[in-house]
């Protein structure tokens, strides 16, 4: 939406929260919690959302550190972190829009980061899967370069 100003006009963005209306909003805030752990690469902060038995499909990083498999349980939630910090010179996820459907929480965003002395930039969607409150899968799929 756009207001006129005494110069011209000013963009105001408008933030709408779809697909996190109620209830849902208990589905949203593991995974918001999952994110900012990440943000601060503490991972047993995030393993206190995570189910014991989770399955983690991170395939960008798991490929990266040559991993052909997802990552499973707790343990390889730990693997994954020391992954990330081993392949990435640098990683940033943006969790720009968050809904949650029956069950699941969907993330629409993008990675930027520098790998290999490279920039490297993705917009992916996040699917994640919860069992009682805690994240029981999760897998990435990229769109395109951002």
């Amino acid at each position: 939406m756009c207001r006129p100003t005494g110069f011209g006009y000013s963009r105001v963005e408008i933030s709408i929260r779809y697909g996190t209306i109620g209830a849902r909003d208990t589905e949203v805030e593991p995974v918001r919690a999952i994110y900012d752990a990440f943000a601060r690469r503490d991972v047993e902060a995030a393993l206190a959302h995570i189910a014991e038995d989770v399955v983690f499909n991170a395939e960008g990083t798991a490929k990266l550190a040559g991993r052909t498999t997802p990552y499973r349980g707790h343990d390889g939630v730990r693997e994954y972190f020391a992954d990330a910090a081993r392949v990435w010179e640098d990683l940033t996820l943006y969790a720009e829009d968050i809904r949650a459907i029956a069950g699941s929480v969907v993330v629409f965003g993008r990675v930027v980061g520098t790998v290999g002395g490279k920039p490297f930039r993705s917009r992916v969607i996040w699917s994640w899967k919860l069992r009682d409150g805690k994240a029981a899968s999760m897998r990435v799929n990229t769109l395109s370069d951002a």
